[in-house]
């Protein structure tokens, strides 16, 4: 028996074929408004997983961008700063050697004494430096000031010890973090050793009435010592932006692979979608021209 094709038939079907030229024209123009062909992962369920993918990875690279120019920033603070406590050393040590001099006028020692001070302070002010409100060469304790000094130059630490746990990390790549900061106590010492103790012993042997040369001049390797220190923290400092900057081209080349990768998922290629459109366009005017034809005869056939 065969099947009966009634107006009704006939009707829906032709509603059918319109809606859905109808649909490909609206969807096409939303491809081409937006400049995206892939908006949710339910019109491709395969390319919109991958997309997800994609963007979680692409967010991660933001991540670690951010970090290492956090990084770069902080480290080249510390740098800077280094350089000026460096120069204040470097002056020191010049007034040591003079000051060592046998044939200086009480007056003169005075005068050295009073510069050595002030440059004493000039480097402790400068170990106090903050990066965002993080004091730089205090380990972790970072809200803490580090180092204080008395009127007689006494010294006192409070940041982070130097067999502690004084090291800021942060991730710069998958699985991969970098120091932030450097051992301040390492650099600048405590109460008993390092940059503050010979300075300490400095002021107080350029204070002595008795003009204890040996006194001064004992200090003269321990100066040097710690500019060398200064020096090492300095190269430390810059192979560590060395391989910030290493690491921060590798990620930029995997953030553009992935971005060429999910602009070929998302991306509208508008010269195919404007194609597209004029082929839509173009059907669905054929079907309503096809339906007009058709109910016309359809509607003909009732009066015969």
């Amino acid at each position: 028996m065969g099947i009966r094709i009634t107006t009704q038939m006939t009707s829906n079907l032709m509603l059918n074929t319109m809606n859905k030229n109808l649909s490909n024209i609206y969807n096409t123009y939303e491809q081409i408004s937006s400049g995206k062909k892939l908006t949710s992962v339910g019109q491709n369920p395969s390319e919109g997983t991958k997309l997800m993918k994609y963007n979680k990875q692409l967010g991660q690279l933001d991540d670690w961008s951010k970090n290492i120019e956090t990084a770069k920033d902080e480290l080249g603070q510390s740098y800077d700063t280094l350089g000026l406590i460096q120069e204040n050393m470097q002056r020191i040590n010049e007034l040591t050697m003079q000051a060592a001099n046998s044939f200086n006028s009480a007056d003169s020692i005075e005068a050295i004494r009073n510069e050595v001070e002030q440059r004493t302070r000039t480097i402790a002010q400068l170990a106090n430096t903050k990066y965002q409100d993080k004091y730089i060469f205090a380990g972790s304790n970072t809200s803490t000031i580090p180092y204080s000094l008395d009127d007689d130059l006494n010294v006192t630490y409070s940041g982070t010890a130097q067999d502690g746990n004084w090291e800021r990390n942060i991730e710069i790549s998958e699985g991969v973090t970098m120091p932030l900061n450097i051992n301040g106590e390492e650099i600048f010492g405590d109460e008993t050793a390092g940059i503050f103790a010979t300075l300490k012993e400095l002021n107080d042997a350029l204070s002595n009435p008795d003009m204890d040369i040996k006194a001064i001049s004992d200090c003269l390797d321990p100066i040097q010592a710690g500019i060398k220190d200064i020096t090492s923290a300095q190269a430390v400092i810059s192979s560590r932006v060395q391989r910030l900057d290493a690491t921060g081209s590798i990620n930029d080349d995997v953030t553009l692979g992935l971005t060429e990768m999910k602009s070929n998922i998302e991306d509208t290629d508008m010269a195919e979608a404007a194609t597209q459109l004029v082929m839509y366009q173009t059907a669905l005017q054929a079907s309503l021209q096809a339906g007009a034809t058709i109910m016309q005869q359809a509607t003909l056939l009732n009066y015969i």
